[in-house]
């Protein structure tokens, strides 16, 4: 079912279901006086029926102005297994020649499968989706490994269903959606950068040392990552600060 609970045509399974019911216990009521209530008692009823197993319209699929807060909590929580709140979030498509559509947390503290191995493998953070049938959450290609933290949901309308990892490796598509996860990515850091106070100080403890990392493997964006790193400084014990206002005080 989790391969198929989003795809667009119907999907029923015949199954058996148990219902209980409420009828009048002959034997309790065997002594029943006039005008006292009968006695009930529960039984279950077994039944077979077909059943719809793809009743949820995929969360990424529906505007952003019509999902709530709580909705987009709820869907982390239960897509990647998680009990935090993340920090911030962003929904976003992307159509043209390459058409996709994608769904980018920002965990709320490091996820749990990454505390022995901040790269593990084994660790699915990005889950693949072809017009809605779940592909895998185990493509690294999807996104650069120093954004192993950030979990999301992308939804191809133009890789194939029977997609593999020799596909992604050649695919333009592929990079074409990993530039658009870096960047959507560094723009919800800036918004936590934005909103300081606690998110910030959390966001650094938990993820700065995978921007550092990024820092040293994606040329690409090495400027932009490093807007984002902080370091100890001696002007301030208690907080960290950045190269910018590093430079700046040098002046």
């Amino acid at each position: 079912p989790r391969y198929s609970e989003f795809v667009n045509f119907p999907i029923n399974i015949w199954s058996k279901k148990t219902t209980y019911e409420q009828v009048d216990d002959e034997e309790a009521n065997k002594d029943l006086k006039e005008g006292e209530e009968p006695k009930k008692k529960t039984v279950p009823v077994e039944s077979e029926d077909w059943e719809l197993q793809n009743t949820q319209k995929p969360l990424w699929m529906r505007p952003p102005s019509e999902v709530s807060a709580e909705q987009y909590n709820e869907f982390y929580k239960s897509a990647f297994k998680a009990f935090d709140t993340p920090l911030t979030l962003s929904h976003f498509s992307l159509e043209g020649q390459v058409e996709f559509r994608a769904l980018l947390f920002v965990p709320g503290q490091l996820p749990w499968e990454l505390a022995s191995n901040m790269f593990d493998e084994g660790a699915g953070n990005m889950r693949l989706y072809v017009k809605r049938v779940f592909i895998n959450d185990k493509f690294t290609e999807l996104c650069p490994r120093w954004l192993k933290f950030v979990k999301g949901v992308v939804d191809s309308e133009d890789l194939p269903l029977n997609v593999g990892r020799e596909i992604l490796q050649k695919s333009s598509v592929l990079r074409v959606v990993s530039r658009r996860i870096v960047k959507k990515s560094l723009g919800m850091f800036d918004d936590i950068k934005d909103k300081g106070g606690e998110d910030w100080v959390a966001f650094q403890k938990n993820f700065g040392k995978y921007l550092k990392v990024g820092v040293v493997e994606d040329k690409e964006h090495r400027e932009d990552i490093a807007d984002f790193i902080t370091f100890q400084s001696t002007e301030d014990a208690k907080n960290t600060t950045t190269i910018a206002d590093y430079i700046t005080r040098m002046k």
